[in-house]
């Protein structure tokens, strides 16, 4: 065989090799997620991306670390949330026309700014509008940009563009492309801040009727288990 064939072949084995491990670590990688142990998700995500320059797996490792980022506190945490935003931020320029990439940065930055608080909050809320917007044109149906756009409009002062209004709607629009525990949970915590907690009861009740089946769906029914038992 001619060494110009030989040459290659040898490459295309290293391509398919590099291939096939960078698709295990992004397996394996959301199998820690759904557990729950989001430090070794990302961390297997990480491996993904050196591997390939995979920008699937870089989106789900900036999602790892936000809901890391959640589980800590302090100035760890605030590391964690922008290390998130860095990672969704370059999966945005590699594949700018995923809409799961967008979504993975309007949210490292929508927790980013609760974390740091209301004036951070308005500092980011253009940005995250942007990031919505374009999600929503790219997938109409985006249930996790549509809750998202709830939450904006719920937390935006009117002056800013916010119209609380639209947060029911938008609620009911994810949950009926995709009823998920963490919909249910956050439009009843969106309808207390309203005033309505019959409503807000209603969805704390269908949200623990889900079977859970992550960890983050665990987390979120004890949420919601604890916030039925105040009203």
């Amino acid at each position: 065989m001619p060494h110009t064939a030989v040459r290659l072949l040898l490459w295309l084995v290293l391509v398919t090799l590099h291939s096939a491990a960078s698709a295990q670590d992004i397996a394996t990688g959301d199998r820690l997620f759904d557990a729950g142990d989001y430090a070794a998700a990302a961390t297997a995500y990480q491996q993904s991306f050196d591997a390939d320059g995979n920008g699937v797996a870089l989106y789900r490792l900036a999602n790892a670390k936000t809901y890391q980022a959640g589980r800590t506190e302090g100035d760890a945490a605030e590391a964690l949330y922008d290390e998130a935003v860095g990672a969704a931020k370059e999966a945005v320029k590699l594949l700018p026309d995923d809409p799961e990439a967008h979504l993975a940065l309007a949210r490292a930055w929508g927790r980013l700014g609760q974390y740091r608080g209301v004036l951070e909050s308005l500092n980011l809320a253009t940005l995250i509008r942007d990031e919505l917007d374009t999600i929503l044109e790219l997938e109409p149906k985006n249930h996790g940009a549509l809750h998202a756009l709830a939450l904006w409009h719920l937390n935006v002062p009117w002056i800013f563009g916010g119209r609380s209004e639209a947060t029911r709607p938008l609620f009911e629009q994810a949950i009926a492309i995709e009823p998920t525990v963490l919909h249910h949970l956050e439009y009843a915590e969106s309808l207390l801040t309203l005033g309505d907690p019959a409503a807000a009861r209603v969805q704390l009740e269908a949200a623990l009727a889900l079977p859970a089946e992550t960890a983050a769906d665990r987390d979120e029914q004890a949420r919601a288990r604890a916030l039925l038992g105040t009203l």
